[in-house]
């Protein structure tokens, strides 16, 4: 994992950062702020991690590894964009449901990164408590899974985030 991405994933799941702003609400039995998903994905002989995080303020990031110098894409979202914020909420609701089926670890632990190519880490963070679970993304995608709808708010959103960045660079694609 590269330093800047490593950097950035860091500061989303402390919690701390949020300690101090106005406006945060906790959703769900286990108080959860911030929710979110990290894939890896193969390029090459390589494996790159994507991160998205959103938090109950209405704040959202993608980060992304690249092959830049710093190694490290991304992008802020959220305010101003009402569609991703929509879908970033209901990520975090849904996120929020689903905490006891997913592995806890105390405040202060490591995310697991994803263990491999195809699969993907959902996480939850309350003040307390990081939850997590790992899924092949196949079985993410399954509408049966009860991870479905939080991997297809995620989904979505990505999708906000990919038309946000085309609509600021000016560029259309087909």
């Amino acid at each position: 994992m590269k330093q800047a991405y490593s950097n950035m994933r860091r500061f989303w799941l402390d919690i701390k950062n949020l300690e101090n702003r106005n406006g945060v609400i906790e959703v769900g039995a286990d108080k959860i702020s911030v929710a979110g998903i990290e894939m890896a994905l193969a390029d090459g002989n390589t494996t790159k991690h994507l991160f998205l995080a959103t938090n109950s303020l209405g704040d959202s990031s993608l980060y992304f590894e690249n092959n830049s110098k710093s190694g490290l894409g991304g992008m802020i979202g959220g305010h101003g964009h009402e569609d991703l914020q929509n879908a970033a909420a209901h990520m975090l609701a849904h996120a929020s449901k689903l905490t006891a089926q997913m592995h806890v670890l105390p405040m202060g632990s490591d995310l697991p990164a994803p263990s491999g190519d195809g699969y993907v880490c959902f996480f939850a963070i309350s003040k307390e408590k990081l939850f997590h679970m790992e899924l092949k993304e196949m079985q993410a995608r399954n509408p049966e899974n009860p991870f479905y709808p939080f991997f297809a708010y995620s989904q979505q959103t990505l999708g906000f985030f990919r038309a946000q960045g085309e609509s600021s660079s000016g560029s259309a694609r087909a």
